[in-house]
């Protein structure tokens, strides 16, 4: 029996399978099958491998930690591997914050939206058409990236409302019109559907990742942080995707100088084991007394000491400032695409990298990309609510030069499959 026949006997088949890789090992940006074929990984888990595959200085976290226990309740008792994260990470965020602990970015919007209701005593949420915030309960009432996520599950959690994110493909709209067109639809909502002070929290995507990688106008978030404090609602952004610095900075929201209430993280921060976190403001985290939320695994120390020298590796080696260049390197490699008639966007920040494709055929030209680009070797993942678009999140150390000829190959098979 194969190994695919294997799975598709033992587990369920709710998760769909992307490739027919059978996975033996990762070696930094690469995947090895069965067979010793090596593919280019350019999906890392999903952003998850910030520093790529099993990264010796990771491993080696992962095993003195693991030699000392692997898991104690972090209510048990004080552990240094977990302490030393929180501060590590409230290093980036400021001086003003305290971490919750969880073990996927979906935890981490649950805890946001609870502590957002504890603190406020409201009760509302405002999220945004085409984020993905996971697909727990109350992440998925706020998720919006997909109607098949949803509709299998409702009723949802009530109290949620959502206007469209300034998407300026998705609208049809340069950027400026796709901004006013989110705040005259927020600004209908506060009028027409729900009272500014019943509102707990907005919960926000600094750039939509299942959306599409979506880049919204440089003033938006900072309005949506104006418009949120005159009426005292907290701003929760999330970082699930975007953080760990694959952005060119450490937290995408910094681009636009703003602070959040409510900083949510997941994905490479627990350097690729099950750890997030949601950071709050001191006197919201006065707010949430002891005994109001937790976690068994919440704060894993093995997850922990991974995360900690995922980010230690990001500060050493300036990884943050070169996931900058190598995305305006990757913006100019992928600029000839923009000439096609077939692809509406190219565009990234960082290394989040992203083609849209437009017309009615654009989600079977991604599916026709994506299986010519893992029979080259290479392994790419779509995107976007139709799944028109191609995004590319490698590995914030891959060589330079792997990097130029991956974005040729992407230019080369993206000219070969148009129009099959």
């Amino acid at each position: 029996m194969t190994l695919a026949e294997r799975y598709g006997r033992s587990l369920a088949a709710v998760v769909p399978m992307e490739s027919p890789i059978n996975i033996e090992r990762g070696e930094g940006a690469y995947l090895v099958d069965r067979d010793g074929r090596r593919y280019l990984d350019l999906v890392m888990g999903i952003a998850v491998n910030a520093v790529g595959h099993a990264h010796p200085a990771v491993v080696r976290a992962v095993a003195e930690q693991a030699g000392r226990h692997l898991h104690v309740y972090s209510g048990t008792g004080y552990q240094e591997a977990v302490v030393a994260y929180a501060e590590a990470l409230l290093a980036d965020i400021g001086p003003n914050y305290r971490v919750f602990f969880g073990n996927s970015g979906a935890e981490a919007v649950e805890a946001a939206i609870k502590l957002a209701r504890a603190a406020t005593g409201r009760q509302a949420v405002v999220a945004f058409r085409g984020g993905f915030h996971g697909r727990t309960m109350g992440a998925l009432s706020l998720t919006a990236s997909a109607a098949r996520y949803r509709s299998t599950y409702e009723p949802l959690v009530p109290g949620v409302y959502h206007v469209d994110f300034p998407a300026p493909t998705r609208l049809g709209l340069p950027p400026e019109a796709a901004f006013q067109h989110t705040v005259q639809q927020f600004e209908q909502l506060l009028a027409c559907e729900v009272e500014p002070d019943h509102i707990a929290a907005v919960v926000v995507e600094a750039i939509q990742g299942e959306g599409g990688y979506v880049i919204p106008p440089s003033m938006f978030l900072p309005w949506l942080r104006q418009v949120t404090a005159r009426h005292g609602i907290l701003l929760a952004v999330d970082e699930v995707q975007a953080g760990m610095g694959r952005t060119g900075r450490m937290w995408a929201y910094q681009h636009d100088r703003i602070e959040p209430d409510l900083i949510i993280m997941g994905k490479a921060l627990g350097g690729g084991l099950p750890l997030s976190a949601m950071a709050g403001r001191d006197d919201l985290m006065d707010r949430w007394p002891a005994g109001l939320h937790g976690s068994t695994f919440g704060g894993n120390p093995v997850a922990a000491a991974a995360g900690l020298a995922t980010l230690q590796i990001i500060r050493r080696e300036g990884l943050v400032e070169r996931a900058a260049t190598l995305g305006r390197r990757a913006l100019e490699a992928l600029e000839p695409l923009r000439a096609r008639s077939d692809v509406s966007d190219v565009r990234g920040r960082g290394l989040m990298v992203a083609v849209e494709f437009q017309g009615v055929d654009a989600p079977t030209h991604v599916e026709r990309l994506v299986e010519a680009s893992l029979r080259a070797g290479m392994y790419i993942h779509p995107a976007g609510i139709h799944h028109q678009v191609i995004r590319l999140m490698p590995p914030l150390n891959i060589e330079e030069a792997v990097w130029r000829e991956a974005l040729g190959t992407l230019r080369r098979l993206v000219e070969e499959t148009a129009g099959r």
